[in-house]
């Protein structure tokens, strides 16, 4: 037994004894397209999660690249993008593209679905990605707004800032939000009126992954997971300067954000340096009279009250790269000060409380990350991430006193998180190539104020992992993982607290659990790629969710807990068909997933303190869709593009729907992309909602007209990237099923927005 210790750890530490001199070697080449340079083009080592961007005459470089045999991909606004394979055996490798202009990309590079950075046909799961440009050209102002255009990827609004991502039809707990594959350490998953700590100007890449992400992420991705890229660590760059700026109007809220991130690259060091802020007011809508369905009255509005968002960041990151591998650590400041609607103040505070609140949060990061090259007899790679997250959060509901309207402090939060992922790839056992990982998460949380609404706690949660792959023959591969999770909740008394329930509160509950997931992919033509990945998926009760017992301001509701809840396991099943042809790609993505003992917050019927209580239950679900997407190229430079999603959510135990499940959505969009200029006119869609589940309303169908126009310009290595766009062009008047405030306002009126960024 000894012996065999020794034996694992000097596997695992054997990457930090190798020599410092390995052998290095540098990849080069040129991006063209009809003999001519393609500026400003990403380019990506996969297999080293490598970035690069061409320069003026469409060159680039790699260098301290181990010998091995890597994939290179190229993409671009306005050609379809490329791979090709690279054998490094020599000082130098080099490799050239030569790109086809087109208004279709083809394929998408996907970090998020496996150990190793893949196209999107190469994934066993659905998924789907955003580049920078594409994501600052999309409609809205929120992370989650902008990619609500993807099948199965819906958005819960409740104003400016918190906007959260709902993929086929499940949302808060069972989807995961990820900041560059780290947990976040934020309390968005609380209720609907915490924001997620991202502000959508930063974010250099946003990944979906639609299905059960256990394997390799852990509790709370039953649903998926959305995992948001903001480079806070820093690569080395052949160009000794280098990065993004950018700025954003728009005036559907009078918002005005800026944004820069600079790259400083000597030899084999890189300094980053990034700061920006956003300020927006009170979201436009259209002008007219609504009614408060909780009192009846009715107000004369033309802005959502209280939607304003003021949110300011500021990072520093160092990187290292050398022939034994690359490693950094980056650190960034966020905070943000925002609203959350509701009936707005007026002079009849007696019969009409206002119920409007705002919400102020600080988060401070820390992040590792590194990625170590090997030649051993079993590690072939080896990487190291990890994050620190130091979370402060206060909520400041407007509520009556004897001299009118006042702001005491309600509730605060302090939450610090680890979450570290060591994750080990092995050498192939002949064909059978994979990862071994472990991994760790530790939350402490602390609440306090007028009316805490839980307990002090530590939880800690621990995994091991494996992701292996086995190719079956030429055109097949398959896939298998498992995973074991260790995870624990511990309560701690606080003597201070308001609630003598809390001040005494001493329990723990321990859930373990086995995950696995089974794939296989079958590429039956070189265009036609067939996939079908099985899942057994786990998510232990939050803290919230077992001991929660207060009022809840900012949701207007008095949530209560319920401590006999039971883990939440889920068996999913997702098929996809993917083609990839010249002037064609489509995709259609079949799913079903059932999930025993699913939490959900329900209305009980009755209030305290004046509030509605809002309970946590459990029941058995059960939901199945499709996703499907097509675009298709008439005419050089021309596309069209038809989604559609669709889920069927039902609560079997009491045969019931679950309530809030997006309806029949739809998306129809023309484009017209060249290498500098870009026009689109899209008309999203949805039907009426009137399967409701407990606590929902009916939701009338829409369509909604949104329309942009671009320029890209290039001048030496400047990339210079132009976009207007004007949302909801005819001021329709829409509600959205999921969002908190239907019943009251409705979405946002026409809006203008303009876009510029220049990549250097």
């Amino acid at each position: 037994m000894k012996g065999r210790l020794i034996k694992i750890c000097t596997v695992f530490a054997s990457p930090f004894l190798w020599p410092a001199a390995l052998q290095a070697q540098t990849v080069t080449g040129t991006v063209q397209s009809a003999g001519n340079p393609v500026v400003g083009a990403t380019v990506r080592l996969l297999e080293l999660d490598r970035i690069e961007h061409t320069g003026a005459q469409g060159q680039f470089t790699f260098s301290d690249v181990p010998k091995g045999i890597y994939r290179v991909f190229v993409g671009v606004t306005g050609y379809a993008s490329a791979t090709d394979t690279v054998k490094v055996i020599s000082d130098t490798a080099r490799v050239s593209f030569d790109l086809r202009e087109s208004a279709i990309h083809l394929k998408e590079v996907v970090v998020s679905a496996s150990p190793i950075a893949r196209t999107s046909d190469e994934q066993y799961q659905s998924t789907a990605s955003k580049s920078r440009v594409e994501f600052q050209n999309s409609t809205g102002t929120s992370f989650a707004e902008k990619i609500s255009d993807l099948p199965g990827v819906a958005v819960r609004s409740n104003g400016s800032a918190p906007s959260r991502p709902i993929l086929r039809g499940l949302g808060d707990n069972e989807v995961l939000v990820l900041e560059n594959g780290l947990r976040m350490g934020d309390l968005a998953t609380f209720d609907p009126a915490h924001a997620t700590p991202i502000e959508a100007i930063s974010v250099s890449q946003i990944d979906v992954v639609r299905g059960p992400a256990t394997i390799l992420y852990g509790p709370s991705t039953i649903g998926g997971l959305v995992n948001v890229i903001t480079d806070m660590v820093p690569s080395v760059s052949d160009h000794s300067i280098s990065g993004t700026a950018a700025i954003e109007g728009n005036t559907v809220s009078n918002e005005g954000a800026a944004y820069v991130n600079n790259v400083y690259s000597q030899g084999s060091q890189a300094l980053r340096v990034s700061a920006g802020g956003i300020r927006s007011h009170n979201i436009r809508i259209p002008s007219g009279s609504y009614t408060d369905p909780g009192t009846g009255a009715v107000f004369n509005l033309d802005r959502m009250p209280q939607t304003f968002d003021r949110s300011g960041e500021a990072g520093l990151g160092y990187a290292y790269q050398s022939g034994l591998g690359t490693f950094g650590i980056g650190g960034k400041h966020f905070e943000t000060n925002y609203g959350i609607p509701g009936v707005p103040p007026n002079p009849d505070f007696v019969n009409v409380p206002p119920t409007t609140s705002r919400i102020a949060q600080r988060r401070n990061t820390v992040e590792f990350r590194s990625l170590f090259n090997a030649d051993g007899s079993f590690a072939k790679q080896l990487r190291l991430n990890a994050g620190y997250n130091d979370y402060n959060h206060s909520e400041f509901p407007t509520t009556q006193d004897a001299s009118g309207v006042s702001e005491p402090q309600a509730n605060h939060f302090h939450k610090r998180e680890f979450n570290g992922v060591l994750q080990l790839q092995h050498q192939p056992f002949g064909k059978l190539e994979g990862t071994l990982g472990l991994w760790a998460n530790i939350e402490d949380l602390t609440i306090e104020g007028d009316e805490p609404l839980g307990p002090n706690s530590m939880t800690g949660g621990f995994a091991g992992y494996a992701f292996e792959e086995y190719p079956a023959a030429d055109n097949t591969r398959l896939q298998a993982g498992l995973r074991y999770d260790y995870n624990k909740i511990q309560t701690r008394p606080y003597p201070q607290s308001t609630d003598p329930v809390f001040q005494t509160l001493n329990v723990s509950r321990l859930s373990n659990a086995l995950t696995a997931s089974l794939g296989a992919i079958q590429q039956f033509t070189p265009h036609l790629t067939g996939s079908l990945s099985l899942a057994r998926s786990f998510r232990a009760p939050t803290v919230q969710e077992l001991f929660a017992n207060g009022l809840d301001a900012p949701s207007g509701t008095y949530t209560i807990g319920s401590a006999e809840l039971r883990p939440e396991t889920g068996l999913g099943a997702d098929a996809s068909l993917k083609g990839s042809f010249t002037n064609l790609s489509f995709e259609i993505a079949p799913y079903a997933n059932s999930i025993r003992s699913y939490i959900y917050g329900f209305l009980r019927g009755d209030t305290i303190q004046g509030f509605p209580v809002r309970q946590f239950g459990a029941t058995s679900a059960r939901l199945f869709g499709l996703d499907a997407s097509v675009v298709i190229q008439p005419a050089q430079y021309f596309a069209l593009k038809a989604g559609a999603d669709y889920v069927n959510a039902e609560d079997t135990r009491r045969n019931v729907p679950l309530p809030f499940i997006p309806p029949l959505r739809g998306l129809l969009r023309a484009t017209y992309q060249d290498r500098t200029y870009m026009g689109v006119i899209e008309t999203r869609l949805a039907a009426r909602q009137t399967r409701l589940g407990e606590g929902d309303t009916p939701t009338a169908g829409y369509a909604v007209v949104n329309l942009g126009i671009g320029v890209r310009l290039t001048r030496q290595r400047l990339v210079h990237n132009i976009g207007l766009h004007c949302d909801n062009v005819f001021n329709r008047v829409y509600r959205d099923n999921l969002s908190v405030i239907k019943d009251f306002i409705p979405q946002p009126a026409r809006g203008f927005r303009l876009n510029y960024q220049v990549t250097y």
